[in-house]
């Protein structure tokens, strides 16, 4: 392949939002409303935020009737008022950098904490704890850490029931859980989360899907991802979702030796994606490495590790496995010069992750 073809662009259709909400978007923002509501579809609902619920959120129009925008469309949620320091933290978690996200929100003092609405503080405590679980599970051998994780993820949910974050903290206990190795545990709060709309149904498939890969049963991985793709939803949330099923299916084809169909699985992908969407095409051109691996590609691989590394680069997670498998592949090819320079990145750039313990 080459790298015309494999860096070629990728388009997306156009998605719309069919909701109450999107309608009510030129009026909201007429009206100088203080908060911001972003959806999946790139909306930004310039609203009043009066309310939280496991369902999502409410909100007044102009003509201060209440709203609601489902969880399943929100993709974050700024507040008026709200300290800098902790929107970007919500950014900088969203772009997988939970790091980064943790040292801005020590930022924020004691004075400016004490002065924030009850949901700036259920936001912050959020952002607080998702941050933690997923810095625990870029580490995911330190068992102690995934623990001390998934209580504080656990006190978060017990302290905002009705938080519009309820079912990503199902999610995020699931993951905890699963990374721990106690897969029956981590079964109850994926069944738990599929008691949500038809996002989080295909959220927790995929979530089933990842942990049975992670822990070798590849075949029953393929049939959790296909379970998610087979869901009847059709909603940009739910497809966005099917995506990332897709990702997972083709990793499990590929760990059972079917390096040709994942690859068609990935490229299939790769044709309808926005080529700007790097935390999808992140994980997608590692997936596609991992495919022609498994095909004996092995330049193949090393092009689609190498886009992750050049291009898709901004999701720490995606970027630190793709410097370790490109590592392994130099090594393949017979280019340990290479392979050292991959080490040495993941090494400098990603030193707490189990990927950098695992080639040191």
């Amino acid at each position: 392949m080459t790298t015309r073809a494999l860096l070629r662009p990728h388009l997306r259709p156009a998605r719309h939002l069919a909701t109450a909400a999107t309608v009510l978007l030129c009026w909201a923002a007429a009206a100088n409303a203080a908060d911001v509501i972003r959806t999946i579809d790139g909306d930004r609902l310039a609203v009043t935020v009066t309310g939280s619920s496991r369902e999502g959120l409410t909100f007044e129009d102009r003509e201060g009737s209440e709203q609601q925008v489902s969880v399943a469309e929100i993709v974050d949620v700024q507040f008026d008022g709200e300290p800098q320091e902790l929107r970007t933290a919500r950014n900088l978690l969203a772009r997988g950098r939970s790091g980064d996200a943790l040292a801005e929100l020590a930022k924020i003092d004691a004075g400016t904490a004490g002065s924030l609405t009850d949901l700036m503080k259920a936001d912050q405590a959020f952002v607080t704890a998702a941050s933690n679980a997923e810095s625990a599970l870029l580490d995911s051998g330190n068992g102690g850490r995934l623990r001390d994780a998934g209580r504080e993820v656990l006190a978060f949910a017990k302290a905002h029931p009705q938080s519009f974050h309820y079912y990503r903290t199902l999610e995020l206990v699931g993951d905890l859980l699963a990374a721990s190795g106690d897969t029956a545990k981590a079964s109850e709060y994926y069944v738990q989360l599929a008691e949500g709309p038809p996002a989080m149904k295909i959220r927790a498939a995929t979530a089933r899907g990842r942990m049975l890969l992670t822990a070798g049963d590849h075949a029953g991985a393929v049939a959790a991802f296909e379970q998610a793709e087979a869901i009847d939803a059709t909603d940009p949330a739910s497809l966005e979702q099917k995506r990332l099923a897709s990702l997972g299916k083709a990793r499990g084809l590929g760990a059972q030796g079917k390096g040709a169909e994942a690859i068609a699985v990935v490229n299939q992908l790769l044709d309808g994606a926005n080529p700007e969407d790097a935390e999808l095409l992140g994980p997608a051109y590692n997936a596609l490495g991992d495919a022609h691996r498994a095909a004996g590609r092995l330049q193949d691989a090393a092009l689609a590790y190498l886009t992750v590394d050049l291009v898709y680069n901004t999701n720490p997670a995606a970027h630190a496995e793709a410097l370790a498998k490109l590592a392994a592949v130099w090594d393949e090819i017979g280019q340990p010069e290479r392979a050292r320079e991959a080490r040495s990145g993941l090494q400098a750039s990603y030193p707490e992750t189990s990927w950098a313990r695992a080639g040191s």
